[in-house]
Formats: C-alpha cells, sequence, structure tokens
C-alpha cells in the first residue's frame, strides 16, 4: 500500500491543492493520501476478480481499423447476448481485467443521496428533443429517449467551446451540473484511485489549455464540466432497449462512467459485446469501460423507467493540446533575448556604417588638401 499511495503522489494524483478534504494543520500529504486509499479498499471490500476474454490492445487494434458505424461481427448474432456471462448487480463491486492486468471494467457503489439529488434535479429540466437510441438518427432504432450533451470539445473547430446543448439550456443546465458536482467528483476519486493516469491526463495540461478560452458570453474560463471527465450525456425516459453503438468520439483510452438513477425500473443490463458479458446495473451502481472502443447496448427495460448519465471525454480535446504544443515547440524559446541581441547588431552595424562613412570623408578631405598643396607648389 505504501509504494501505491507513493506512486499517486508522484504523477500528481493528489497534491495539497487537489485533496477531497482539506488537509488538517501538522498532517503529512502522504498520511492523508493513505487514509483516503484506506478507506477506498473497505468500500469495496468483496471484490468480484474476473477475466475479460479479450486484451485491451485487441480492442484497440481492431478499432482503428474499424469503420464508424461498422459494429463488430458477434454484434450481428443477437441471440448470443442471452448465453454471455452474467453479473447482477447483487453480486456487488466487480473488477475486469484482461490476460496482461489491463482492467477494462469495474463496478462501484455510489451513495443513494447522491443519485436522489440527480434524480430531483434531472426533472426540473424539462423536456427536450427525443433522440434515437445509441445516438442513431435511424428511425427503426428500438425506442427512443431524451438526450441531453452537456460538454466542453474541441470537435468542431480550432478550440474549446461548450456544447450547443448547455448553451441551449443555458442557466437551467448549468445548476444542474452546479447541483451534481458532488456525484462527478465522488465518481473522480474512483477513478483517481483505480487508474489515476487517466485522472492525471484529463485533470492535467489540457486544462490549463482549456481555461484559454472563455464560454459563449465570456463570463467565465472553460474547464472540465463533471470532475475528471469533460462532458456528460444525460439520458431520460428509457423504456426499451437501447440500439448497439460504440461512443465513437470518446477518448479510447479513457473510460466512460455510466450510472443509472430515477424512480425505480426493472432490467436494462448493459451488454458488452466483445467481453462476452451482461452486467447488471441498478440505482447505487456506477460502472467504468471503454465505450468508444467496446460495442455496448442496454438491454430491454421490463419495468418502469430507467435514467442514466454517462461521463466522457472527447479525443478531440487532447488532439487540439497536441496541435497547441506542436505550434509552441515550433516557435523559437527565446524570443525577448533574441530580440534584443537582433537590436544590438543593428545598432553596432549603424555605429559601424557611421564610422565608416566619417573615416570616407577625411580620406577624400585629406586627399583635396594634398592636390591643393601640389597645385601651389607648381
Amino acid at each position: 500500500m505504501q509504494k501505491r499511495v507513493k506512486h499517486l503522489i508522484a504523477i500528481k494524483a493528489f497534491t495539497r491543492h487537489s485533496l477531497p478534504i482539506p488537509l488538517p494543520a501538522g498532517t503529512s500529504l502522504e498520511s492523508v493520501v493513505k487514509t483516503l486509499y484506506e478507506e477506498w479498499e473497505g468500500e469495496r471490500a468483496g471484490l468480484l476478480h474476473i477475466r475479460s476474454p479479450i486484451l485491451f490492445e485487441t480492442l484497440l487494434e481492431r478499432t482503428s481499423r474499424q469503420p464508424k458505424g461498422i459494429f463488430p461481427l458477434i454484434a450481428e448474432e443477437r441471440a448470443a447476448m442471452n448465453n454471455f456471462a452474467y453479473y447482477p448487480s447483487s453480486l456487488g463491486p466487480l473488477q475486469i481485467r484482461d490476460n496482461k492486468g489491463v482492467i477494462l471494467g469495474y463496478r462501484f457503489k455510489i451513495p443513494l443521496d447522491l443519485l436522489t439529488t440527480l434524480n430531483t434535479s434531472s426533472k426540473t429540466l424539462g423536456t427536450c428533443g427525443t433522440r434515437s437510441s445509441g445516438g442513431s438518427g435511424d428511425p427503426l432504432a428500438r425506442g427512443t429517449h431524451e438526450s441531453r450533451i452537456y460538454s466542453v470539445w474541441a470537435d468542431y473547430g480550432k478550440k474549446y467551446v461548450e456544447s450547443s446543448e448547455l448553451l441551449r439550456d443555458g442557466e437551467n443546465g448549468r445548476e444542474w451540473l452546479r447541483e451534481n458536482q458532488e456525484l462527478f467528483e465522488y465518481c473522480s476519486n474512483q477513478l483517481r484511485f483505480l487508474c489515476p493516469e487517466q485522472y492525471v491526463k484529463m485533470k492535467g495540461k489540457v486544462v490549463k489549455e482549456m481555461g484559454k478560452e472563455k464560454s459563449a458570453d465570456g463570463r467565465r474560463k472553460l474547464k472540465p464540466l463533471c470532475g475528471a471527465w469533460h462532458g456528460v450525456g444525460l439520458n431520460q425516459g428509457i423504456v426499451s432497449a437501447t440500439r448497439c453503438h460504440q461512443d465513437w468520439m470518446d477518448d479510447k483510452r479513457l473510460f466512460n462512467c455510466v450510472a443509472p438513477f430515477g424512480d425505480g425500473f426493472g432490467g436494462g443490463d448493459l451488454v458488452l459485446w466483445q467481453m462476452r458479458m451482461r452486467i447488471g446495473l441498478e440505482i447505487g451502481d456506477g460502472f467504468f469501460f471503454y465505450g468508444s472502443t467496446v460495442a455496448h447496448e442496454v438491454m430491454e427495460v421490463t419495468e418502469g423507467v430507467r435514467n442514466s448519465i454517462d461521463l466522457f471525454t472527447h479525443a478531440s480535446n487532447f488532439a487540439l493540446l497536441a496541435r497547441h504544443e506542436e505550434v509552441a515547440s515550433s516557435v523559437k524559446k527565446y524570443p525577448v533575448k533574441e530580440q534584443k541581441m537582433r537590436d544590438k547588431e543593428r545598432k553596432d552595424e549603424r555605429r559601424m556604417l557611421k564610422k565608416n562613412a566619417t573615416a570616407r570623408k577625411e580620406i577624400r578631405e585629406g586627399k583635396r588638401l594634398r592636390q591643393r598643396a601640389a597645385g601651389l607648389m607648381r
């Protein structure tokens, strides 16, 4: 444990300014992080370890060759999901790893009071346009539900912007985000302990770069909206199955975090096609998985209404950061110092030209005096 704690501090997953609690006077950062880590380990007591039948690197490689909108062949075998390994919510926290130890999925518990706040605040947003299940525009998609996307991304230009749906909902949307920050931070802290490198990536250089842009009204600097994650999809009113899909725009190496909520529902298991698994998610469960590389869908909702949030970060945010860093590296490192040197060189050059001009003038004057003296002697 001590080695893990030191690693969390070394990569700056925890700093004195980013602790979820104030640092008590006379207490070291290491001791506080150790206490938090022990509490986290206690919360996931009885963790179920599951082996994935597919490697993460295989998922990445196949996704890189896979045209957008084309899903794995296994997803065409609709009846196959009934034979997938099933892990109901009653089994508690679980962790899915591949044969190389890479974590592909993680189910954890969320305090019910945070989900109650989420449910209550979501009812105040009112209605918006429905979208086909799976985010598709296909009218044949099974079932429709209301969906909002609140995010900061760089999908459509050369700078970071807020999503159009956040701008449309205005203060109502921002109030919803404020009311659920405690939930977002709770999920972010789960990620911070489980995969701190992902947390640091989402909260690192890209946040500083994002802060150089302002919101559409110019009143605030842009920043991630949902703890570590840069955006959230709010899905409401799911009463049937959703369509198989992949979140193509999300970063392939960062987890999505999904959490169902509402007044109660039945069914609605999450299907992970390439992993051949069905994950039971009830109110009070959160689940990390790679939504960009794993084809997934929600099974039939057998009773009630299922709502959910999907925390995500688009790959475009890091692509824009990389472009900015490339441009910055091409600019000379010490422009002020070099400008001073160039100014000095030009000044020296002008002084030398003036000195040379004076010397030539003296030479011409001396030549005229010699010629005049020679004429008088004749």
